[in-house]
């Protein structure tokens, strides 16, 4: 890699100052070091920034062959000291100050039974961490007037013949009228650096919609994982405040009629429930949600809606005649009473 390679590699003109080629390795270091970037490109564009950086920094001209790629960095990070000559008369890379804590923050979208459940799960993402000194803009306002616009904040705009035919915002302030200053903590990039992560985070059994979590996102670093808690919407629930869970299910009138068992759904699988014509609310005890994180659950309740043909078939019409016709009512019931009584009065006025 020669001289001029350097540069480009760095994506610097020739002659760029000893600031500006510090500034540029910083800069291509947090966007291609292989711990912040998953590319199967990261480790060997790592191994040309660092060679391209030695090279100007070492001042050679030669476009012959480059010297030993160094090692990527375990941790880029964006800011750096000014290098030291090693023992050897080579240059080593600039030293890595430890960087502050990363702030992760995402929602967490789960559906009722992962939520009742609790329990492990890995969360996979990118993050780009914001610089806080100046809240992710990348620069800070100067107190000295915007240079192009005077302060005004506006520009005027020139027709053909010179003459001003109108104003629009200033480009360099974008309104406000101030000069501003590139951010010195992100180098006017507005971010401290890009990373994929994956956590695995124990979930409380019994999350609630809306609920936060703050949890530590491992590693030496102090980095945090805060999480916002969105419950999907169910297919067959609702739930209560208190844990109550609700169902509205069809069923088959005739298997209700007569007193069949069917499955219903719940959030830890199918279960078998026996109907009863007497009834069309049925209640699950301790078959809902968690009250509270990991504590016991609530109530289940079951609607059934009984559905029935709208008109019966041939066979369906003989198959209740003949369950109708082998019915016999015994002595002393509301039946029995009734058609003896139709059968007196039959005989009165037959």
């Amino acid at each position: 890699m020669g001289t001029d390679d350097a540069y480009a590699e760095l994506g610097l003109a020739a002659g760029a100052s000893d600031h500006e080629i510090k500034a540029a390795w910083r800069r291509l270091v947090s966007q291609w070091h292989p711990d912040r970037n998953a590319s199967p490109q990261a480790l060997v564009r790592m191994q040309r920034i660092n060679t391209a950086f030695e090279l100007l920094r070492q001042g050679l001209e030669a476009d012959d062959a480059a010297p030993p790629a160094a090692p990527a960095q375990p941790a880029p990070q964006p800011a750096a000291r000014s290098a030291k000559p090693a023992s050897g008369g080579g240059w080593t890379q600039p030293p890595q100050p430890p960087r502050p804590p990363w702030h992760i923050e995402r929602k967490l979208k789960l559906t009722l039974e992962q939520a009742a459940a609790g329990g492990r799960m890995v969360l996979r993402g990118r993050h780009v961490e914001r610089c806080v000194a100046c809240e992710g803009v990348g620069f800070r306002h100067s107190p000295r007037p915007c240079e192009p616009c005077h302060g005004v904040g506006r520009i005027g705009r020139r027709n053909f013949f010179g003459w001003v035919a109108g104003f629009e915002t200033c480009g360099e302030c974008q309104g406000d009228g101030l000069a501003r200053l590139a951010c010195e903590a992100c180098d006017g990039q507005g971010e401290l650096g890009r990373c994929r992560y994956e956590i695995a985070v124990d979930l409380p059994a019994g999350l609630r919609d809306g609920e936060t979590l703050d949890l530590s996102a491992g590693g030496t670093q102090g980095d945090r994982l805060k999480l916002h808690v969105v419950l999907r919407e169910h297919p067959f629930f609702r739930l209560e405040a208190d844990g109550t869970l609700h169902c509205e299910m069809p069923v088959d009138g005739f298997l209700w009629m007569a007193n069949r068992w069917t499955d219903v759904p719940t959030l830890y699988g199918p279960q078998q429930l026996r109907l009863d014509r007497r009834h069309l609310r049925y209640r699950l005890r301790g078959q809902g949600f968690p009250k509270e994180h990991g504590g016991a659950r609530g109530h289940y309740i079951v609607d059934v809606k009984p559905l029935f043909p709208a008109q019966f078939t041939r066979e369906q019409e003989q198959l209740i005649e003949r369950l109708a016709a082998s019915q016999r009512h015994a002595p002393g019931t509301p039946l029995h009473e009734w058609q003896g009584k139709v059968v007196r009065w039959k005989a009165k006025v037959g």
